[in-house]
């Protein structure tokens, strides 16, 4: 069971489309799965903590999850998402 999922901050901005393969709840976001990029998440450095343009919460922390970059959400921030 994949979809694209609309993931959104709970301030009802929309900050990225990503593809998610499988069920359960959306913890991490690889960022080669990400398919449209409203915040800059594609460019920034590992480490690096993106936030959110519209009310400026932490959106969580860029590092290497299985050998791959990928963004471990702050499950405060976004509204949440179970498949």
């Amino acid at each position: 069971m994949a979809r694209i999922l609309d993931v959104q901050c709970k301030c009802g901005y929309l900050l990225f489309r990503y593809y998610k393969a499988g069920k359960g709840r959306l913890i991490k976001c690889m960022i080669d799965r990400l398919t449209d990029d409203f915040v800059g998440i594609k460019g920034a450095a590992t480490h690096s903590r993106p936030l959110c343009p519209s009310c400026k919460k932490e959106l969580g922390i860029v590092m290497m999850i299985h050998g791959k970059p990928a963004l471990k959400l702050n499950q405060g921030t976004i509204t949440p998402i179970r498949l």
